[in-house]
């Protein structure tokens, strides 16, 4: 990952390096934030900014925990930061 991306972009970066691109696939924002060491409510506020712009998708499991996954376009984005 590299060093000079924005946090915001990291967490979408993450999303992709963790493959989470279909439902099926999404990562609890718990998770994310265990990643990076911050508090659940910014990462939802990232990624909800992300799920408004299309770029990210997000839904309650059965566990009533929200995931986050990418859209096509959050992999285009994703893909933009290397290029």
């Amino acid at each position: 990952m590299r060093e000079d991306v924005p946090l915001p972009e990291k967490l979408l970066q993450t999303l992709h390096n963790l493959c989470a691109t279909a439902p099926e696939l999404a990562r609890r924002s718990e998770e994310l934030a265990q990643v990076f060491q911050l508090n659940v409510e910014d990462v939802e506020n990232i990624l909800n900014n992300y799920e408004a712009q299309g770029y990210t998708k997000s839904f309650i499991d059965d566990e009533g925990k929200k995931r986050y996954y990418l859209t096509g376009t959050g992999i285009i984005k994703v893909c933009s930061i290397f290029t």
